[in-house]
């Protein structure tokens, strides 16, 4: 619930989320069934509100336009559970982060689009509590949305929580870090020219990709990679989406002289989706 008492609507996300400011002049979204109705300018009825998210990012205030209510509230489940077990801070952005996660999972399933992600022993080692948070969180996720996602999505899920901690917790240098961010915007410039179209880096689609980037990034780092069983998927994406193919590659070529480790054909897939994702969304080039 709000931290300052009463609050007052100054934005409507979408129908089931509001941006407001409390009375102690923090700016809260709050969630839940009924805010459509909810009147800018005017206090809100707090009997309404399900959650609030606190010091979230404008971009990922945006992303929750596209994301469906109950991919946020069982997002909002599993980062209460995890903030109530692990003994480091969670990113207040890591709710829609990991929504966005969820129900691109959940649509992927449906459309029968099988990727691989990393089901890694090191990653269980490591992150033991992580692990089992995200093992929880995956039964919960099949039983709400009636679907079995695979077992490797417990690693994807685990690792949204890790990079949810990513900044707060100092697992990178400075240097790592600095490197990371340029290589996010080159990226991105590589996008915007081989696509020609204008990414707003502080859309909703931006969030979502830059979230993937980030992730693809830290793997290639740590020689993390996805393991490649789609490569007949990929080579069909690429004739259909030469385009896109074109900016993949480019990519890997960059991170390769970067990094000197190679793209999979698994990530390359995954990276055509999200390229088409920002490039095709009518909000991902508008301000």
């Amino acid at each position: 619930m709000p931290r300052g008492g009463t609050v007052v609507v100054v934005k409507r996300i979408n129908n089931n989320a509001v941006l407001c400011v409390d009375s102690a002049g923090h700016q809260v979204v709050a969630l839940g069934r009924g805010l459509a109705q909810a009147t800018l300018g005017s206090e809100l009825d707090l009997d309404l509100v399900d959650h609030t998210f606190y010091d979230v990012e404008p971009r990922y205030v945006e992303l929750m336009r596209d994301l469906d209510l109950a991919y946020l509230e069982v997002s909002a489940q599993i980062i209460d559970m995890a903030r109530s077990m692990l003994t480091y801070g969670l990113s207040p952005n890591i709710e829609v982060a990991l929504a966005d996660h969820i129900q691109f999972a959940v649509q992927r399933m449906r459309e029968h689009i099988y990727l691989s992600t990393p089901l890694s022993y090191d990653l269980q080692q490591n992150y033991p509590l992580e692990y089992k948070i995200a093992q929880w969180a995956l039964t919960r996720i099949d039983h709400l949305f009636e679907v079995t996602l695979p077992r490797n999505e417990i690693a994807g899920i685990a690792m949204c929580i890790i990079n949810g901690a990513y900044s707060s917790a100092g697992a990178v240098s400075s240097d790592s870090a600095e490197t990371q961010d340029r290589l996010l915007e080159d990226i991105t410039r590589i996008v915007e020219e081989t696509m020609g179209t204008a990414v707003d880096r502080e859309g909703f689609g931006f969030a979502r990709f830059a979230t993937h980037v980030q992730y693809l990034i830290r793997r290639v780092a740590t020689g993390d990679a996805i393991a490649s069983e789609n490569s007949g998927m990929y080579a069909l994406a690429a004739t259909d989406n030469p385009q896109a193919s074109t900016c993949v590659e480019a990519i890997a070529a960059l991170l390769m002289s970067t990094y000197q480790q190679e793209l999979t054909d698994e990530e390359k897939l995954y990276l055509i989706l999200h390229i088409n994702r920002i490039c095709s969304h009518p909000s991902a080039n508008e301000g």
